[in-house]
C-alpha cells in the first residue's frame, strides 16, 4: 500500500546553479538595460525555459484556471532570488519525485505571506528533473484578495477545490495541499513543528485519481515570523480566515530552508470513511516523522 521512505543522505543544494536547460530569450524589459544585471538576467532565461518545460507537461494547460506564463516568470524571479540568496533553500530527496501527476502534502508553517509553499514550488521548478509547475491548493477566501490573490493565480495556484485539484491531475499536473489549512496559521510558536489534524479532502482526490502522494517536510517556516497573536476582529475586519500578527510584520528573518521530500505513498481501494481516516493518518504520521528527522538534522535556524 505504501513505499518505504527515507530523506536523501545527501541535500541537493537548491541554493546552487540549476541544471542547464535549452534557453529561450524572452521579451526585452527596462531593467534590462541596466549595468549589473547581467546574472538576473541570465536567470530569468533559465527561469523561462525551464517554466516552458513544465508547462509542456500539463494537457490542457493551467491557463484555464488564471495561471499566465509571462507573469508566473516575473513571479519565479522573484521567488527564485529568495529561494536562492535569501533562504538559501536546501533540498532533500527531491530527485525521487515522481513523474506524472503527483500530489505533495506538506506542513504549513508561514504565518503571513506563504513562502513555505512558495520555496516548494520553486524548488519542484528549479531542481526537479523534469522541471514541474506545482499548483498551490489556497483557501478560496485569500484567493480573493484582490493583490495576493490575483499573483497566486498567475503564478498558478488555484481555489482548493476537489474537483479543481482532480481537474489539475487528471491533465498530468503536479498539485500541493497543505491538510491542516488555516488551522496551521493559528498554530502559536511553543507548538511550532506539531501537526494539526488533517483534512480528509485531499485523500479523496487521491483515491479518485490514483495519483501518488509526496509527503514533504518544510524546516524553518515556522522560525521567518513567529506567531504573536491572531485576533478575531482584523480578521472580520479584513474578511480573511485568520489575521496573524509577527514581530517581524511582512518581512520574513533569513532562516535556513530546509525541505525534505519523502518517498511515495501510493493508495488504492474504495474511498470508505474508515478508509479514508486511516490513510490520512498514515500520511501525517509519515509527515510528522519526517518532521522530526529534519529537525534532529538541522543545525542552526539561519545556517
Amino acid at each position: 500500500m505504501t513505499l518505504g521512505w527515507q530523506p536523501a543522505p545527501e541535500p541537493v543544494p537548491c541554493a546552487g546553479r540549476p541544471r542547464p536547460v535549452p534557453v529561450r530569450a524572452g521579451p526585452r524589459r527596462w531593467w534590462h538595460r541596466l549595468p549589473g544585471l547581467g546574472r538576473l538576467r541570465r536567470f530569468e532565461d533559465v527561469v523561462r525555459a525551464r517554466l516552458a518545460a513544465a508547462c509542456a507537461l500539463e494537457n490542457p494547460p493551467a491557463e484555464r484556471f488564471g495561471f499566465r506564463f509571462d507573469a508566473a516568470t516575473r513571479l519565479f524571479l522573484v521567488t527564485g532570488v529568495m529561494h536562492r540568496r535569501y533562504f538559501r533553500v536546501e533540498c532533500h530527496g527531491i530527485d525521487a519525485l515522481p513523474s506524472g501527476p503527483v500530489m505533495l502534502v506538506a506542513n504549513h508553517g508561514s504565518h503571513v505571506l506563504s513562502w513555505d509553499g512558495a520555496m516548494i514550488v520553486t524548488a519542484c521548478l528549479l531542481e526537479a528533473d523534469p522541471p514541474r509547475l506545482v499548483h498551490g491548493m489556497a483557501e478560496h477566501r485569500l484567493m480573493r484578495l484582490p493583490v495576493l490573490g490575483k499573483a497566486a493565480r498567475r503564478i498558478g495556484a488555484v481555489d482548493g477545490r476537489r474537483d479543481t485539484c482532480a481537474s489539475l491531475l487528471d491533465a498530468g499536473g503536479a498539485v500541493l495541499t497543505f491538510p491542516e489549512g488555516v488551522n496551521a496559521l493559528r498554530r502559536p510558536f511553543r507548538e511550532r513543528y506539531r501537526l494539526r489534524e488533517f483534512g480528509h479532502g485531499f485523500m479523496h482526490v487521491a483515491l479518485a485519481t490514483g495519483v501518488p502522494i509526496v509527503p514533504v517536510a518544510v524546516i524553518g517556516a515556522e522560525e521567518e515570523a513567529p506567531l504573536v497573536a491572531n485576533p478575531a476582529w482584523l480578521a472580520r475586519w479584513l474578511r480573511t480566515p485568520v489575521a496573524p500578527l509577527t514581530p517581524t510584520l511582512i518581512l520574513p528573518l533569513p532562516v535556513k530552508y530546509r525541505i525534505h521530500f519523502g518517498l511515495p505513498f501510493r493508495f488504492r481501494g474504495p474511498a470508505t470513511a474508515d478508509a479514508v481516516a486511516r490513510h490520512v493518518a498514515e500520511v501525517r504520521a509519515t509527515l510528522q516523522h519526517l518532521i522530526h528527522l529534519g529537525l534532529r538534522a538541522r543545525r542552526h535556524i539561519f545556517y
